[in-house]
């Protein structure tokens, strides 16, 4: 009797859980190397939670604070936020050889990018209602140039998705756009309210789901 040992490998081999476990372990060498993205969603949500729980605590009276110098501390916290972001975007690209090299750089300079043409349109935005609309309300010119930031964070998010493959860092760009459409709509207090308590929240959730993902695909390369 005679064997074939072709047919023997044939049968054993399956392609697609080959394909299957080299696209785990190439997700598990990323996560191994590259940042973690639920330390950037927990600083920013610590980032969210103080930025604007100052403006909601000197709009409604519950902290001894002008309006205008919480809007001031709020938006250095969102710069320290936006700069821890970049330098693990671009780091963590150094680190990797490839694609993902440019793909870490491009993303971290992205997010500097967008602040800055934000910080522009915010300063244009002071001139346009000094000259036009003097008496206008401190309050509404932040809610105005908080939405861009957050459409732009939103955007943010949902690159990055589509760069690194993050299903939850889309969904959680998803629920920034469809938060901020709902802030929009609320007025300037309910914007500051809704994210206030919905944005720490919702960072903390993605930061979460991150961390028990990371713990499932880790240990493919121990």
């Amino acid at each position: 009797m005679t064997t074939n040992p072709a047919s023997g490998t044939e049968h054993g081999l399956d392609p697609r859980a080959a394909l299957a476990a080299m696209g785990q372990s190439a997700a598990a060498t990323r996560a191994a190397i590259g940042p973690n993205p639920a330390i950037i969603y927990f600083v920013w949500a610590v980032a969210y939670l103080i930025g604007y729980g100052l403006l909601h605590g000197a709009n409604f009276g519950w902290l001894p604070l002008p309006y205008g110098t919480a809007l001031l501390i709020g938006g250095i916290i969102l710069l320290l936020a936006i700069a821890y972001t970049a330098i693990i975007s671009i780091r963590s690209g150094s680190q990797i050889r490839g694609d993902s090299t440019f793909a870490g750089l491009a993303y971290g300079m992205s997010w500097m990018a967008g602040f800055l043409i934000v910080a522009l349109f915010s300063m244009a935005l002071a001139k346009l209602f000094s000259t036009l609309l003097p008496h206008a309300d401190a309050l509404q010119i932040g809610w105005l140039i908080n939405a861009v930031a957050i459409l732009v964070v939103s955007l943010m998010y949902m690159l990055g998705a589509a760069l690194f493959g993050d299903r939850t860092m889309f969904i959680l760009g998803a629920c920034f756009t469809v938060l901020n459409a709902a802030a929009l709509l609320a007025g300037p207090s309910g914007f500051i309210s809704i994210f206030a308590i919905g944005g720490p929240i919702l960072l903390i959730i993605a930061g979460t789901a991150t961390l028990i993902s990371r713990r499932r695909v880790l240990p493919v390369v121990k």
